[in-house]
């Protein structure tokens, strides 16, 4: 069942059982409080025509043997009234209807009795007590009518049965509405979940209420545009897999064919010794250029695998330790090596670290610069070291792709020096692995700048888990 009929079945149910038991209520509080008010004058009305009674017996003491000898009447009563004998029989009446029973032993001395009779469509009360003047005593009952309360509870039920019909038929169209109202936000909220399941991820819902429903909206909303954003996250991880993927195989492809080519010819020729040479240099060539591949590849799935323990060091003798291994790689390519490091203190793998620096110093290598500065300094934010070379630089509109797998500015110049593309793809996530900022700036004429900036260290903690 929908929650559409049950809220509408649950106010129609709530709705007539209230209506219904509170008109019962009210009629009957009014029809026992009529009655209460006849009870009353009932009672009054027995102690009027008792007084005449004993009026009458004061004057005549022996008229209730000459009754019972010849019937006749006692005087004026105000109401209908019967008198019985004390052997309980019926010496005189006048009333209108006679009770079928009249228990006159169930009264209480010093008490009157009532009873509440009903024939047909007549009703009234029947007041009785003993009563005693004299030597003459009697049993006395008076009638009240009453027909007409009893009438007016009738008529009052009848009418309240056709108000209620009235009130329910006016009252279902409006529960109809108000129902339909209360689950209208919810049937919004149902049908933009059914076309976010249909992959029409840019839904909103637009309710416009501050209640429950409007606050189940807004969550709606923020869930899903937390579900677009992780699509797109996903979607561009399927995309950067499957470019990494392509430019492997397209980087694989290239040296391969080479040295399956060029050992062919060694296989299936006889040549020369200058060709023999000339051949090898070749394989030997792309053979380096795949043994650079399947390193940085290593290392690039290492980082994403393992663990790596941070410690506190001091970057004077951080670069001092790793100077000797860059300077052979500047002096090869007749590069000058420049320093400037502050006295600071970093948050570092070690190994890590000296990755990074070198893949760095690599690129400007192969950028044909013959200039690199490496500056460290402090800052209110932590500490920076910058790396600024003055070689081809990098176009302005390339500088979003350089971090990359396989992305290079000049494919046949790094490939003639061994260039993969991932030199800068390792930088980054070296930094990442460091929670340090990555920043490089280029012109596209004047040489290039990576700033790498790390965050303040903690005090009293040496080494953390990365």
């Amino acid at each position: 069942m929908k929650l559409f009929h049950k809220i509408f079945l649950c106010f129609v149910v709530i709705f007539g059982i209230a209506f219904q038991a509170a008109g019962v209520l009210l009629i009957d509080y009014a029809y026992e409080n009529a009655i209460e008010q006849e009870k009353k004058y009932a009672l009054q009305q027995f102690q009027y025509n008792k007084y005449i009674l004993q009026s009458v017996l004061y004057s005549e003491p022996d008229l209730l043997q000459v009754q019972k000898e010849s019937p006749g009447s006692l005087g004026s009563f105000t109401t209908p009234v019967a008198l019985y004998d004390q052997e309980k029989n019926c010496i005189y009446s006048d009333l209108s209807i006679k009770p079928a029973y009249l228990d006159f032993q169930e009264r209480k001395e010093g008490q009157l009795a009532f009873r509440i009779y009903q024939k047909d469509r007549n009703s009234c009360i029947f007041v009785y007590d003993h009563v005693r003047q004299g030597e003459g005593e009697a049993y006395l009952v008076t009638q009240t009518d009453i027909s007409s309360v009893v009438e007016t509870q009738r008529n009052m039920t009848a009418y309240f049965q056709r108000i209620y019909l009235i009130i329910v038929c006016i009252g279902f169209p409006l529960i109809f509405l108000l129902t339909n109202l209360l689950t209208g936000s919810i049937k919004k909220v149902s049908k933009g979940a059914r076309r976010i399941a249909r992959g029409k991820y840019a839904e909103r819902i637009d309710v416009g209420t501050k209640d429950e429903i409007g606050q189940l909206a807004a969550d709606f909303n923020q869930m899903a545009e937390k579900i677009e954003e992780k699509m797109s996250q996903l979607s561009a991880a399927a995309r950067a897999k499957e470019d990494f993927t392509a430019n492997f195989a397209h980087e694989l492809k290239t040296p391969l064919t080479s040295v399956i080519g060029y050992a062919d010819m060694l296989y299936q020729r006889e040549l020369s010794r200058k060709q023999v040479k000339e051949a090898a240099g070749y394989i030997l060539h792309e053979g380096m250029r795949l043994e650079a591949l399947s390193l940085k590849l290593m290392d690039l799935f290492v980082m994403d695998k393992q663990d790596f323990m941070l410690e506190n060091q001091e970057t004077g003798g951080l670069f001092e330790n790793m100077l000797p291994g860059m300077r052979p790689v500047c002096e090869k390519h007749g590069v000058q090596l420049h320093t400037d490091i502050e006295e600071g203190e970093i948050a570092v793998e070690f190994d890590l670290f000296k990755t990074m620096v070198l893949n760095i110093i690599d690129n400007a290598v192969k950028a044909e610069c013959s200039d690199i500065w490496i500056t460290g300094e402090k800052q209110q934010t932590g500490y920076q070291i910058s790396f600024k070379d003055n070689g081809k630089g990098i176009p302005p509109a390339e500088l979003g792709r350089i971090t990359e797998a396989f992305y290079m500015v000049d494919k046949s110049r790094s490939r003639k020096q061994h260039g993969a593309g991932l030199g800068m793809a390792l930088v980054a996530k070296i930094a990442q692995l460091h929670a340090a900022a990555l920043r490089v700036e280029s012109d596209g004429r004047s040489g290039t700048t990576v700033r790498i900036a790390f965050g303040l260290t903690e005090g009293g903690r040496d080494e953390q888990n990365v």
